[in-house]
Parts: C-alpha cells; sequence; structure tokens
C-alpha cells in the first residue's frame, strides 16, 4: 500500500512482489478479498437500511415472506 505502486491513475504496479494490474480490478479484487473476509467471520452488514416507500409502511424491497439474513442461512445449511 503505497502510492509509489501507482504508476498512473489506471495501472498499479506493486514495486515489491513485481504484481502488475488495472488500477481498478486490483482495486475491486481487494474490496471483494475484505468483504469475503469479514463475510467468512459473521461480522453484521454496515450497509444502510433500504429506503421506505412513503404511505405504504412497508419496506419498499420487504419480501412476502420473513427471509433469513445471508450469514445465518449459510450457518443452518452448514449443519
Amino acid at each position: 500500500m503505497d502510492r509509489a505502486n501507482r504508476v498512473s491513475q489506471a495501472w498499479f504496479a506493486c514495486r515489491n512482489c513485481g504484481f502488475v494490474d488495472h488500477a481498478d480490478r486490483n482495486g475491486s479484487r481487494n474490496i471483494r478479498a475484505r468483504a469475503w473476509e469479514l463475510w467468512r467471520r459473521g461480522a453484521p452488514s454496515t450497509a444502510p437500511a433500504p429506503p421506505r416507500k412513503p404511505g405504504t409502511g412497508l419496506d419498499a424491497n420487504a419480501a412476502s415472506h420473513p427471509v433469513m439474513p445471508v450469514v445465518q442461512a449459510r450457518r443452518s445449511s452448514d449443519g
């Protein structure tokens, strides 16, 4: 994580190991790896709640049946 690794705005080149990739692709892989690790550890989501639809009293994205969070569903299927 060194600013010198950004050869240009578009390219990332690690000065330590020599890895070269498009900067956006490299950044998206880093985000995915961090999210996967948080999910694996069962960390709660920090995503904001979806906005409510005015006048309905229900969440605009609400399902017609209760939905288990992904982390709970995965754990219950592991046995």
